[in-house]
């Protein structure tokens, strides 16, 4: 036992070794010169799908109306539900820039199982030109952003374009580790994917692309019956040749009041996709946790004094590199009370992996789904003693 709790502690070290290859492959990423486009800048149209009022949600629209973008802006607001809270959010806003086209439209939401898609396909019938960006409403803007990513698109002739995303705005313990899960692990996943794999992950909070090349390839009904709509747009972009881009130029997902209940179930929901769309780096993530894993090591050597010593330097390691991310990818620093939260973040991400190993029911934006192979829905049909009793009950006349 005692030389298993080794082993594993050998693991949790090499953990942060590969933690800090992707330190190094962000540090280059964001660092980037800019690209440059000398030409004119095309009309663009802005997809806002709505879902209730998110947090800082008319300061987070609010962004999105005062680009300093060179040519027209259209914004496109869609949502299912005729009630929704943020409608009256946006159209406040919207009034107060009369200078901006702006439509609101009233999308299907039996156009496919996946609810944002659904709402997002409204959106983009309404969306008058080519060139097409979607945003999530709980993102918000820097005033340069649309102006950046359009001449990094045109400049680099791609087709999709997807930004790193950063967490912002942390007043509680959630919205703490959900930031630091954000910009210290998600974004640096991605640049590290990138260097050292070749691969462009994107990332569906902000997404650039061209409405004609998307209905070429099929439309929004190839990915209208799966959760990770935006990996696999991603995917079959690449498929066809298309190049596809992951810009330096981050978009801020805000996070002020999240619950640590709330921030363990979207987790637990982005580690089932993974689960279902590329399971050896599902299997990568439980030993991509250095402080977690040297956890369980500790508990395995039976709380030994050098083992809880390792551990001690790990996690003081681990926070402090959490710390140079956050200010690398967001440019803001976390307070100190707020980055205390790393090792909790952790040790629960640890705690969520063999949940997400087993389970494939998901709740997505307020309906109740099942994962299959690749993130294909289908509507949940209750536990497994359920189901198994209504496969048994369908073989009898």
């Amino acid at each position: 036992m005692h030389s298993l709790a080794w082993i594993l502690m050998g693991c949790a070290v090499s953990a942060y070794g590969v933690f800090c290859l992707g330190v190094v492959a962000t540090i280059r990423h964001v660092r980037r010169r800019p690209a440059r486009h000398d030409g004119i800048f095309p009309p663009i149209s802005l997809l806002k799908p709505l879902k209730g009022a998110e947090e800082d949600l008319d300061s987070n629209l609010e962004t999105f109306f005062v680009q300093d973008y060179p040519g027209p802006i259209q914004i496109v607001f869609a949502t299912v539900d005729p009630a929704d809270d943020a409608l009256p959010v946006a159209r406040r806003v919207a009034a107060r820039h009369p200078e901006i086209e702006v439509r609101f439209v009233l999308s299907d939401p039996g156009f496919g199982l996946n609810p944002k898609v659904s709402n997002l396909a409204g959106a983009l019938r309404a969306a008058s030109h080519d060139l097409v960006l979607q945003s999530d409403a709980n993102v918000r803007a820097r005033p340069d952003y649309l102006r950046r990513i359009v001449a990094e698109l045109l400049a680099e002739d791609a087709s999709l374009l997807s930004s790193m995303v950063v967490g912002v705005g942390e007043r509680s313990p959630g919205a703490a580790m959900e930031n630091l899960q954000l910009s210290a692990m998600i974004a640096p996943s991605t640049c590290f994917a990138k260097a050292y794999f070749g691969v462009t992950c994107v990332i569906g909070k902000s997404m650039l692309f061209r409405r004609s090349e998307l209905a070429a390839a099929g439309g929004l009904h190839r990915v209208k019956d799966v959760l990770a709509e935006d990996y696999l747009l991603g995917r079959l972009y690449q498929s066809l040749g298309k190049r596809v881009l992951l810009s330096s130029t981050v978009v801020e997902n805000v996070n002020r009041e999240v619950s640590v209940d709330r921030f363990m179930s979207r987790h637990a929901r982005w580690l089932k996709m993974r689960a279902v769309i590329h399971p050896p780096a599902f299997v990568a993530d439980l030993f991509a946790n250095p402080v977690g894993l040297a956890l369980g090591a500790v508990a395995l050597s039976g709380f030994a004094p050098e083992a809880l010593v390792v551990l001690a330097v790990l996690g003081c390691v681990k926070a402090a590199t959490d710390a140079f991310l956050v200010r690398q990818t967001r440019g803001v620093a976390m307070s100190p009370s707020m980055l205390a939260w790393a090792p909790f973040k952790d040790v629960l991400l640890l705690a969520i992996w063999p949940y997400a190993a087993l389970s494939r029911s998901v709740e997505w934006r307020g309906t109740r789904l099942r994962l299959g192979w690749n993130s294909a829905l289908r509507p949940d049909d209750g536990a497994l003693p359920l189901r198994m009793a209504r496969r048994v009950l369908r073989t009898f006349p």
